[in-house]
């Protein structure tokens, strides 16, 4: 297949607007927003990071189509879901390949949302003409808790309204349909999602949908006193599920594409601190077999010329600001690294010398400079021994 052109995808994630705007509840909600950013726990690469990316996988769970498998596979460096009519679940009344969950890093720990917190994702997709609105259920995101047989939280759902195609976001168990809008012309184009969701029992949830293509934004609404809890967990679904019961004719062969899949949490009063297993990495481990790290870990960078550590960092306006980069070097050689920020080099071939070892912990520091919004903090190799070892980057 072909890869539909794709511009750039979402951009004002962290934006100081888009976090000025989330959903408040409660007396103190700006206050406690003025103090709060999005901090970014997950940003896999298809290409890189695979499947290994999600906490569980559902691809053809009732071994239906043997021939058709994958369903659920990496092309390029976007997912892609591909139903089949003869796909069946193992209830047969319906099809279903989902992922679930994030995992950070790839294939480590899973991220849990849990009551009272607040969580954002971003992604774009690709919804082909095959992938049509049904009378039934079509959903290609549901935000659950963990377990079979339970009740969706939230579903991004593609149906049918008096005979229109349309894409909508509902709340199953508080009854609520928080927005809607045709699908037709979202069709065989990317379009960018942006969810927010806090977790909360009984009226104290809140949820945000945003929806944007080729520059314009299509749909924006929010819901709050809503309930967005069940048990345990809440946890994110994406693909393909939809039920065989459709009257319209629109069951076809067909798939969906996701692309810069992203998760953020928003954390109250950040202190500018981002810890190794916060970053993107590629070509490189999350290990804890050294003592004097803080956080779950430190980046262990793989021996490789180009292996690199990523960030996001967001800021409210542009600014000066220093860069911390807290490392050990237990070899007796330097370990050189570039360092770049928005894309643009502030430092080639920055020295990390050796520390006494291992266990030993140092921190050298950079002038950089901010934008207004999201930005992208970036470490990479320039040998074939890689570079340090890295605990955290502070931005000050």
């Amino acid at each position: 297949m072909n890869r539909p052109s794709r511009r750039t995808v979402l951009g004002v994630a962290l934006t100081a607007a888009a976090t000025a705007a989330l959903p408040r509840t409660g007396a103190s909600a700006a206050t406690d927003l003025a103090v709060s950013s999005w901090q970014q726990r997950w940003a896999p690469s298809a290409a890189a990071d695979g499947l290994a990316a999600f906490e569980t996988i559902e691809d053809d769970r009732a071994d239906s189509h043997p021939a058709g498998h994958p369903h659920i596979r990496v092309e390029n460096d976007d997912y892609r879901w591909t139903m089949h009519t003869v796909d069946r679940d193992s209830a047969t009344d319906r099809q279903r390949h989902e992922v679930s969950g994030m995992r950070s890093p790839a294939g480590g720990a899973f991220l849990e949302w849990r009551p009272g917190q607040t969580w954002r994702t971003t992604y774009s997709m690709y919804i082909p003409s095959s992938l049509k609105a049904t009378t039934t259920f079509t959903h290609i995101m549901q935000m659950k808790q963990p377990g079979n047989g339970t009740s969706p939280i939230v579903v991004q759902s593609l149906r049918r309204v008096n005979g229109a195609q349309t894409i909508e976001l509902q709340l199953p168990i508080s009854g609520v349909l928080v927005g809607r809008t045709s699908l037709d012309p979202l069709h065989d184009r990317w379009v960018d999602v942006d969810f927010q969701i806090k977790v909360g029992d009984g009226s104290s949830g809140s949820v945000r949908w945003i929806l944007r293509s080729a520059g314009s934004t299509l749909v924006d609404v929010s819901k709050t006193g809503v309930d967005t809890f069940l048990a345990d967990r809440v946890r994110p679904k994406w693909g393909i599920y939809r039920s065989l019961g459709d009257t319209s004719g629109s069951l076809q062969n067909c798939y969906l594409l996701t692309t810069a899949m992203r998760g953020y949490q928003l954390v109250s009063g950040s202190s500018g601190v981002y810890q190794a297993e916060e970053a993107r990495i590629v070509q490189g481990t999350i290990d804890t077999d050294h003592a004097g790290f803080s956080g779950k870990g430190f980046l262990n960078l793989g021996p490789a010329d180009g292996s690199y550590a990523e960030w996001t960092v967001p800021a409210a306006a542009a600014s000066a600001a220093t860069l911390d980069l807290t490392y050990a070097n237990g070899t007796g050689a330097d370990r050189p690294m570039d360092v770049t920020v928005n894309g643009a080099r502030v430092a080639t071939g920055r020295v990390f010398p050796p520390t006494a070892g291992w266990d030993t912990w140092s921190t050298t520091s950079l002038p950089i400079a901010l934008k207004a919004g999201a930005n992208t903090v970036r470490v990479t190799s320039t040998t074939a021994a890689g570079g340090p070892h890295l605990d955290r980057i502070t931005v000050r």
